[in-house]
């Protein structure tokens, strides 16, 4: 792996995955080329669904990332910034390659565009996706052990229920909802109210009951288990639990323009959390 590839995958994730960038920055040398491999490739999962317009050609090319990974794993990886800089991670880490297939299955749900019914739905989709990118992190980072891998899973799990409560404007511009079925109607919202931008007052409930689990999640974790990690980790949880008391302070309301806003204090607070070695 050259430096072009590292640069292209930093870029990316700069430009991409803001908040996951910052807290790769804490990343040891040795380990960040891999930590930022392994943030582009998510990056690139994720856009699949509105970059390609037809669900086959989604499937397609989701096909492509698990051939890619098979010939970076068999020390062939093929010619793409993403490919070349994952290809020496999958070489040192035996266990990367399942979390990536199983990243690349998860976002079949994305194209298949299946609202989740339950919140175990939704919980599943957040760990087999940020939460197996966590886990991959974990590996890069040297960290292995049930311990490591289940309290990566956990960060990763509240990250990604954060980051559906963040980004509910817009999906519903898309028709798109994140909220399980059975979470709408037990606060009497009705899906077609909340596409518009009107899910009245029970939507407040339903981002709690979110904003609940996410929280569960993170405190999960046993940060003695991910201490060698540091920010690249917990930097998770320390953005993680800002943005949920942003929503909180919003009365939960998942409309509220300031919650897709990006904070200008993220980067003060994990500069802070690192002087002071406190995570």
């Amino acid at each position: 792996m050259s430096d072009d590839e590292v640069e292209y995958c930093a870029e990316a994730v700069r430009k991409g995955d803001r908040d996951r960038w910052l807290c790769a920055l804490f990343a040891p040398e040795p380990a960040r080329p891999a930590v930022l491999a392994l943030l582009a490739f998510n990056l690139e999962l994720a856009r699949i669904r509105d970059s390609v317009r037809e669900p086959h050609m989604a499937l397609i090319r989701l096909q492509w990332w698990r051939d890619a990974i098979a010939e970076a794993v068999a020390g062939a990886p093929r010619h793409h910034p993403v490919c070349v800089a994952l290809a020496a991670g999958l070489a040192r880490h035996e266990g990367l390659a399942p979390l990536l297939h199983a990243m690349i299955d998860a976002r079949e749900k994305d194209i298949e565009e299946v609202p989740f019914v339950t919140m175990a739905e939704l919980v599943a989709y957040a760990e087999a996706t940020s939460g197996a990118l966590a886990q991959g992190v974990a590996l890069a980072l040297g960290l292995h052990g049930t311990d490591a891998a289940e309290s990566a899973l956990a960060l990763g799990r509240g990250w990604a229920l954060v980051g559906l409560i963040r980004a509910a404007a817009h999906q519903a511009a898309l028709r798109r909802c994140p909220v399980p079925a059975q979470i709408l109607s037990g606060n009497g919202v009705d899906v077609e109210a909340w596409f518009a931008g009107r899910p009245g007052p029970g939507a407040a409930g339903a981002i709690r009951a979110i904003s609940i689990e996410a929280g569960s999640s993170f405190a999960s974790a046993r940060r003695a288990a991910l201490r060698d990690a540091g920010l690249v980790l917990g930097g998770l949880e320390i953005l993680g639990r800002n943005h949920l008391k942003r929503v909180a302070r919003a009365g939960h309301d998942p409309f509220a323009p300031e919650l897709a806003a990006t904070s200008p204090s993220d980067p003060l607070r994990l500069g802070l959390s690192w002087l002071i070695r406190r995570w």
